[in-house]
């Protein structure tokens, strides 16, 4: 397939059914032999798969996506659904570097690592399932638990005896969990001994709770799905892997619509060679990007030439 210069999704869906698939004289009427949501889901399909083979989609960046809140006393957090790896992590205040590694590692390098206290050094991806788990781990330093009231009119929440001002300052982030109504991130705004107050709402209650204060933010550096699934709603969408690649897509989107089930579309033979043909675009793309991360010199005229 030549170079085709598309990048829209709408574009790729009619070079695919007009150009390949030639479905043209039922489309619009109901009786094309692919109905676009088929298409739309072999080009996500497609775009999903290459994102998770080449690591294309570089992110460092995106909040949802690479900002984790690490907590008092905590070691375990949620990992986004869409991370495919994690190429390493940075703390805004702490020990500048994460450093990603597995559970073999850990057991032949550092001792006590599932009890360690202490600014986290390491991380370890998928250490349960959508779970990753930061070593060593903050300490109880601003870690609170017990039954407190929260009062609506003053957002004050309450806990005698709990030390509140001993680690929480104005400004500080706290996240709060095992309440009704009011669980969530806030922010301090004073701290005494025995309350603190905050900025957001809160909701009158009294209930078992904990509270934990946000000792520093970890930023991944990461490789992931798409963002968000093409949908085909905008004319404007495109696929979010590198323009130069969106045309082949086209064969991702053959191999799943010549594999329909159907006398009118199904061709095993020409399923298996777009299948061959996104393969081979597939190792091309990787070698290209390793050229590309792996650079070490830069190229010049030889001498004589200019």
């Amino acid at each position: 397939m030549g170079r085709l210069y598309m990048s829209t999704t709408k574009e790729l869906l009619a070079a695919a059914r007009q150009d390949k698939l030639d479905d043209l004289e039922g489309y619009g009427k109901g009786s094309e032999l692919w109905k676009d949501t088929e298409l739309l889901r072999a080009l996500n399909n497609a775009q999903n798969e290459w994102a998770r083979r080449t690591l294309c989609l570089r992110d460092s960046s995106t909040e949802a996506i690479c900002k984790i809140l690490l907590l008092a006393n905590q070691y375990l957090y949620d990992m986004d659904s869409r991370i495919i790896a994690v190429h390493g992590g940075t703390l805004e205040t702490g020990w500048p570097n994460v450093e990603p590694k597995d559970e073999i590692w850990m057991e032949n390098n550092f001792f006590s690592w599932k009890t360690r206290m202490g600014d986290p050094r390491y991380l370890i991806a998928d250490c349960e399932i959508g779970k990753l788990r930061v070593v060593p781990y903050f300490n109880t330093e601003g870690y609170y638990a017990g039954t407190m009231t929260f009062t609506d009119t003053t957002k004050k929440i309450e806990l005698v005896g709990a030390l509140f001002s001993t680690y929480l300052s104005v400004g500080d982030s706290v996240v709060i969990s095992g309440t009704v109504s009011n669980n969530g991130t806030k922010t301090v705004v004073t701290a005494t001994t025995d309350y603190f107050t905050v900025s957001q709402a809160v909701v009158l209650e009294t209930v078992a709770a904990v509270v934990k204060k946000v000792r520093d933010n970890l930023w991944l550096s990461v490789s992931r799905l798409p963002l968000n699934q093409l949908t085909g709603v905008s004319v404007s969408e495109t696929p979010e892997i590198n323009f130069d690649y969106h045309s082949k897509l086209i064969h991702g989107i053959l191999r799943e619509a010549y594999d329909k089930r159907d006398s009118q579309t199904y061709d095993p033979q020409a399923a298996a060679r777009h299948r061959a043909l996104f393969e081979a675009e597939i190792a091309r793309a990787k070698k290209e990007k390793y050229r590309l991360r792996h650079s070490t010199g830069v190229l010049r005229p030889h001498p004589g030439t200019i």
